[in-house]
């Protein structure tokens, strides 16, 4: 019995550990948008807007306003090169279509 009663001394004398103080902290505003702009292109010139757009993190949803699909073709290919230098990602949707994202998002094939 000597054995047990010392054991639940030695336990009465533990004492429990202090729950650590939760401190609130201010809650700061770091949430910042992402933009999603929807441009259109009708010649070169728009293409580089939209590529500065992609390389400033928006994601861009591209619509092509031209019968002349050279035009979209050479688009499209610059628009790659501008989301590869950005790490971002592209995609086309019917024969009009992209969709040209910053290396924030990527698109799941």
């Amino acid at each position: 019995m000597g054995l047990l009663h010392d054991l639940v001394d030695d336990l009465k004398k533990i004492k429990p550990k202090k729950e650590p103080e939760v401190q609130e902290l201010p809650v700061e505003s770091t949430f910042n948008p992402i933009n999603l702009r929807i441009e259109v292109i009708k010649s070169l010139q728009d293409v580089e807007r939209v590529a500065g757009f992609v390389k400033n993190g928006d994601i861009v949803f591209v619509r092509s306003k031209t019968a002349d699909q050279e035009l979209f073709k050479n688009a499209a290919k610059m628009l790659k090169e501008a989301s590869a230098e950005v790490n971002g990602d592209i995609i086309g949707f019917s024969d009009n279509s992209l969709l040209v994202t910053p290396n924030t998002v990527k698109i799941v094939r």
